[in-house]
């Protein structure tokens, strides 16, 4: 079976496919609905052209000033956007974290509410259906880090209104609630407030996201939440020894309690971002060593794909998964199946 026939018979999810961070969105406005065929970015109309059915697409706090924004244009990556796009904000005062994520995710609901014939925002879990029906790209909307809702149920709660439906609860050091993975020295547990705030996003339906705490947060935030949650781009700590990786004792909690962990595959994009002309076999090797130890540790059910901003490489994973010798019904819940599983669990209904 080739990876198209696979996708056509197959809902194929990248649990972290678009970066709407990345200066090429942010300063350039590329526009997601049209095909850049220069880069292996994913875009709306190349996502669908690599089988994907669901994409959780994130941003977060960020801005770059008028220097960075003359350095881009140097750049390798950098391609050219729309001729004339409206800046993201207009003047130079310093702006708030929430600002930020508003700024960043009113752009992309932009391009979303641009093109309604080729993709649908997933609000519930019943879109999930209907994005199916209609042979749409059914998109989620996350955001990194928790710095910007800090400690307002409330503004979590609006977020959630706008279609929020996912969060990275931190990226680097100690936030209001949570230890990231580079800070030991705290003891790492959630605050109170950081418990509290998971139990919002439970009743909101907001899906937690532990890529990037360090192991006993992520462990007291596996047992604390009512609601299953992800490590949506991790490799095996065990594999890969890195503090920013999932260690053994995680991916059994994430599994006991119905969690999934999106293994990342350790594919590098090609110079400049071209496409991809194929992947290097040692790459694609040690991705599929990964998914075995995370299956073998975990259980099947337990493990999935997040990409981080590569789908592009889905076509490949897909036959290297069937030659190495899964068979298609374990293939169909790594590469979409468990997500899916996962986000009606989570997702209002």
């Amino acid at each position: 079976m080739t990876a198209d026939q696979f996708h056509r018979s197959h809902p194929i999810c990248d649990l972290l496919g678009i970066n709407l961070t990345h200066p090429r969105f942010l300063l350039d406005h590329i526009d997601l609905g049209q095909r850049q065929h220069t880069t292996c970015r994913g875009d709306f109309v190349k996502l669908k052209e690599w089988g994907l059915s669901v994409v959780m697409c994130k941003g977060g706090p960020a801005q770059y000033d008028g220097n960075f924004a003359g350095l881009w244009k140097s750049q390798p990556e950098w391609r050219e956007g729309r001729p004339d796009p409206e800046p993201m904000f207009l003047s130079g005062s310093i702006k708030s974290p929430t600002q930020l994520v508003l700024a960043v995710l009113d752009r992309f609901l932009g391009d979303v509410e641009a093109h309604p014939d080729k993709v649908l925002l997933v609000h519930r879990a019943a879109d999930l259906d209907r994005a199916r029906a209609q042979d749409k790209l059914a998109l989620l909307m996350g955001a990194n880090r928790s710095d910007w809702f800090g400690d307002s149920p409330g503004v979590l709660r609006m977020f959630a209104r706008l279609g929020l439906r996912m969060i990275t609860l931190g990226q680097s050091g100690r936030e209001l609630g949570y230890d990231a993975s580079d800070e030991v020295r705290s003891g790492g547990r959630m605050t109170t407030l950081g418990l509290r705030m998971i139990r919002e996003m439970n009743r909101a339906g907001i899906l937690i996201d532990l890529a990037h705490t360090n192991e006993v947060c992520a462990l007291d935030i596996i047992e604390n939440s009512a609601s299953p949650v992800i490590d949506s781009h991790s490799n095996p700590q065990v594999l890969e020894p890195s503090p920013r990786n999932t260690s053994d004792a995680v991916m059994k909690a994430l599994a006991a309690r119905g969690g999934l962990l999106g293994i990342m595959p350790p594919i590098s994009r090609p110079a400049g971002e071209q496409p991809y002309q194929g992947v290097p076999a040692d790459q694609l090797a040690r991705t599929i060593g990964y998914l075995r130890y995370a299956v073998d540790l975990m259980g099947v059910e337990g493990v999935g794909i997040g990409t981080h901003f590569n789908s592009a490489v889905f076509p490949y994973l897909t036959e290297g998964l069937l030659d190495a010798g899964f068979s298609e019904a374990d293939a169909a819940l790594i590469l979409g199946g468990n997500y899916l599983r996962l986000l009606r669990q989570v997702l209002p209904a």
